[in-house]
Protein backbone atom coordinates (compact mmCIF):
# COMPACT_ATOMS: atom_id res chain seq x y z
CA UNK A 1 0.00 0.00 0.00
CA UNK A 2 1.64 3.13 -1.28
CA UNK A 3 1.30 6.26 0.96
CA UNK A 4 1.37 10.15 0.43
CA UNK A 5 3.30 12.02 2.71
CA UNK A 6 0.74 14.46 4.82
CA UNK A 7 1.07 18.32 3.83
CA UNK A 8 2.06 20.19 7.07
CA UNK A 9 -0.52 22.70 8.23
CA UNK A 10 0.13 26.77 7.78
CA UNK A 11 0.56 26.72 11.25
CA UNK A 12 3.28 24.99 11.29
CA UNK A 13 4.95 26.31 8.40
CA UNK A 14 4.57 29.95 9.95
CA UNK A 15 6.14 28.56 13.43
CA UNK A 16 9.06 27.03 11.20
CA UNK A 17 9.56 30.56 9.45
CA UNK A 18 8.71 32.54 12.48
CA UNK A 19 11.64 30.54 14.09
CA UNK A 20 14.11 30.92 11.25
CA UNK A 21 13.58 34.55 11.29
CA UNK A 22 14.13 34.99 14.78
CA UNK A 23 17.32 33.24 13.97
CA UNK A 24 18.03 35.29 11.36
CA UNK A 25 17.19 38.68 13.37
CA UNK A 26 20.12 37.72 16.26
CA UNK A 27 22.57 36.74 13.10
CA UNK A 28 21.87 40.56 12.15
CA UNK A 29 23.63 42.02 14.93
CA UNK A 30 20.36 44.59 14.82
CA UNK A 31 18.26 46.10 16.96
CA UNK A 32 14.44 45.23 16.02
CA UNK A 33 11.52 47.46 16.79
CA UNK A 34 9.26 44.96 18.19
CA UNK A 35 6.25 47.65 17.80
CA UNK A 36 7.30 47.29 13.38
CA UNK A 37 6.38 43.27 13.44
CA UNK A 38 3.89 42.73 11.35
CA UNK A 39 2.63 39.26 10.05
CA UNK A 40 -0.19 37.95 8.02
CA UNK A 41 -1.88 35.06 5.99
CA UNK A 42 -2.74 34.62 1.94
CA UNK A 43 -3.84 32.10 -0.18
CA UNK A 44 -1.53 29.70 -1.99
CA UNK A 45 -1.80 26.36 -4.13
CA UNK A 46 -0.21 23.38 -2.72
CA UNK A 47 1.66 20.63 -4.83
CA UNK A 48 -1.83 18.87 -5.76
CA UNK A 49 -3.36 21.92 -6.73
CA UNK A 50 -5.71 22.57 -3.89
CA UNK A 51 -6.12 25.69 -1.98
CA UNK A 52 -3.66 26.52 1.12
CA UNK A 53 -2.24 29.55 3.27
CA UNK A 54 1.23 30.82 3.74
CA UNK A 55 2.42 33.49 6.17
CA UNK A 56 4.18 36.81 5.24
CA UNK A 57 6.43 37.85 8.28
CA UNK A 58 7.63 41.55 8.05
CA UNK A 59 10.23 43.02 10.63
CA UNK A 60 11.65 46.73 10.96
CA UNK A 61 14.95 47.78 12.57
CA UNK A 62 17.80 49.93 13.05
CA UNK A 63 20.26 50.83 10.93
CA UNK A 64 23.85 49.10 11.22
CA UNK A 65 27.35 50.90 10.99
CA UNK A 66 28.60 48.79 8.18
CA UNK A 67 25.36 47.18 6.51
CA UNK A 68 27.57 45.42 4.20
CA UNK A 69 29.08 43.56 6.54
CA UNK A 70 25.71 42.70 8.31
CA UNK A 71 24.42 41.31 4.68
CA UNK A 72 27.23 38.98 3.96
CA UNK A 73 27.16 37.77 7.53
CA UNK A 74 23.64 36.49 7.10
CA UNK A 75 24.15 35.73 3.56
CA UNK A 76 26.66 33.36 5.08
CA UNK A 77 23.98 31.84 7.95
CA UNK A 78 21.75 31.01 5.18
CA UNK A 79 24.25 29.52 3.05
CA UNK A 80 25.20 27.59 5.66
CA UNK A 81 21.96 26.30 6.36
CA UNK A 82 21.09 25.02 2.72
CA UNK A 83 19.57 28.01 1.33
CA UNK A 84 20.57 30.00 -2.39
CA UNK A 85 21.27 33.25 -1.75
CA UNK A 86 21.68 35.98 -3.91
CA UNK A 87 23.11 39.42 -2.77
CA UNK A 88 22.16 42.96 -4.58
CA UNK A 89 22.10 46.77 -3.49
CA UNK A 90 19.43 49.34 -3.73
CA UNK A 91 18.99 53.37 -2.55
CA UNK A 92 16.21 53.95 0.46
CA UNK A 93 13.97 57.27 -0.35
CA UNK A 94 16.07 59.23 1.04
CA UNK A 95 19.10 57.98 -1.14
CA UNK A 96 21.06 55.79 1.72
CA UNK A 97 22.76 52.58 -0.04
CA UNK A 98 20.75 49.27 1.39
CA UNK A 99 22.58 46.06 1.27
CA UNK A 100 20.27 43.53 0.81
CA UNK A 101 20.38 39.77 0.84
CA UNK A 102 17.67 37.17 -0.48
CA UNK A 103 17.59 33.61 -0.05
CA UNK A 104 15.27 30.47 -1.13
CA UNK A 105 14.79 27.12 0.72
CA UNK A 106 14.87 25.23 3.99
CA UNK A 107 12.34 26.39 6.30
CA UNK A 108 10.83 28.79 4.10
CA UNK A 109 9.71 29.66 0.54
CA UNK A 110 11.51 32.78 0.47
CA UNK A 111 13.37 35.08 3.27
CA UNK A 112 15.18 38.49 2.31
CA UNK A 113 17.70 40.32 4.93
CA UNK A 114 18.08 44.37 4.04
CA UNK A 115 20.78 46.85 5.42
CA UNK A 116 21.41 50.42 6.08
CA UNK A 117 22.89 52.76 8.04
CA UNK A 118 19.40 54.30 8.64
CA UNK A 119 17.18 51.04 9.01
CA UNK A 120 16.88 47.52 8.03
CA UNK A 121 14.59 45.17 7.36
CA UNK A 122 13.86 41.28 7.24
CA UNK A 123 10.89 39.85 5.21
CA UNK A 124 9.82 36.19 5.03
CA UNK A 125 7.47 34.29 3.10
CA UNK A 126 6.30 30.62 4.55
CA UNK A 127 6.11 27.16 2.69
CA UNK A 128 2.32 27.05 1.76
CA UNK A 129 0.63 24.37 3.77
CA UNK A 130 -3.48 23.13 4.17
CA UNK A 131 -5.73 25.57 5.95
CA UNK A 132 -7.57 28.87 5.07
CA UNK A 133 -5.82 31.60 4.65
CA UNK A 134 -9.35 33.36 5.95
CA UNK A 135 -9.65 31.44 8.91
CA UNK A 136 -6.54 32.93 9.80
CA UNK A 137 -7.43 36.79 10.36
Amino acid sequence: METTPSTPTVQHQRDLAAAYVDATMRTSGVTWDDSQANEYAQECLLGDGTSGALYNLARIGAGVPDPEAAVRTVGRSWAADGLTVKYSESSLNDGSRQFVVNGAGGAVERIQFGAATVRSSLAAVSRCGTGDAADLG
